[in-house]
């Protein structure tokens, strides 16, 4: 990991950075070509076994071929990809809440794969360990049913990629983006945001006095340390669970209003197109279509 001393934080304060693999597989990509700003916040890795690809953000390009590491823009990019385009993929959350990711890079960056050669070999055991049962669904092996056991296989693997992917970003001088709470009333008020069912109705008024603090103060010192205040920081959350499923799972729009708290679809409806611009189903379908 990366071990300069701008990078050191609290024990404490890694405990609020939170990994998460989200899918890994080896085949064609779902998309030939895309353009915009990406439906929520990620990270991604991709190593190119066969054609090549074509990938621009933040007025920088990069093109890339076989024996290429990818690592894609944050946000907004453009990719296009050659028609015979083979790809080990791996999507996957190092984040501190909301759109906070470890890396917030708007360009893309690309590196050769036989100068870092534990990255690979800690991929390849991933996708070992994630076997070909999960792995042959690509997007969808959030959806796909494991026991604890296979589950806290993958993840270890998962943190033993993390670690060689980590290091090599720091060589190709990509910056931490860091949360650093100093302030242990907002860290326990985020804890308790971060740990809390996503129905669960927040009263900063209870919140405040379960931390020691005023409303007031609670929001002034969570917008100073966090950057939002507590409520939209949870809703924020919230968003991005509603996106996810509404992408990567087939689950009806009522059903995921209800797992955030809302009574009924049409209110469901109105809160995310307040945040997304269009409604569940729309955004729904639209990422179809983009695949």
């Amino acid at each position: 990991m990366p071990t300069s001393a701008k990078n050191r934080l609290r024990y404490i304060d890694w405990n609020n950075l939170h990994f998460a693999l989200e899918w890994i597989y080896e085949a064609s990509p779902a998309q030939r070509s895309s353009v915009g700003r990406h439906n929520f916040a990620g990270l991604s890795a991709w190593l190119i076994r066969r054609g090549g690809l074509t990938i621009s953000g933040g007025g920088v390009t990069v093109e890339a071929g076989e024996g290429d590491w990818v690592f894609p823009p944050f946000d907004d990019d453009r990719r296009d990809f050659s028609a015979d385009l083979q790809i080990l993929s791996i999507r996957f959350r190092a984040s501190w809440g909301g759109d906070n990711e470890l890396f917030k890079e708007a360009v893309p960056h690309r590196c050769v794969s036989r100068d870092h050669p534990r990255l690979e070999r800690a991929a390849r055991q991933l996708l070992k360990v994630a076997g070909p049962r999960l792995t042959r669904f690509k997007d969808g092996m959030m959806r796909q049913p494991v026991d604890v056991a296979r589950y806290v296989k993958i993840q270890r693997a998962f943190l033993g990629w993390t670690q060689e992917y980590l290091e090599v970003l720091e060589g190709l001088g990509v910056t931490l983006h860091q949360v650093r709470i100093t302030d242990d009333r907002v860290r326990d008020a985020k804890v308790w945001l971060d740990s809390v069912p996503l129905n669960t109705a927040v009263r900063e008024g209870e919140l405040a006095k379960a931390v020691g603090i005023s409303v007031a103060q609670l929001n002034r010192l969570f917008v100073k340390e966090v950057g939002v205040t507590p409520r939209v920081y949870f809703n924020e959350r919230k968003f991005d669970y509603a996106r996810r499923l509404l992408i990567h799972s087939a689950t009806p729009i009522k059903q995921i209003g209800f797992e955030l708290g809302h009574t009924d679809q049409a209110g469901f409806t109105n809160w995310f197109r307040a945040k997304a611009t269009v409604s569940p189903r729309a955004f729904r379908s639209g990422a179809m279509a983009a695949e």
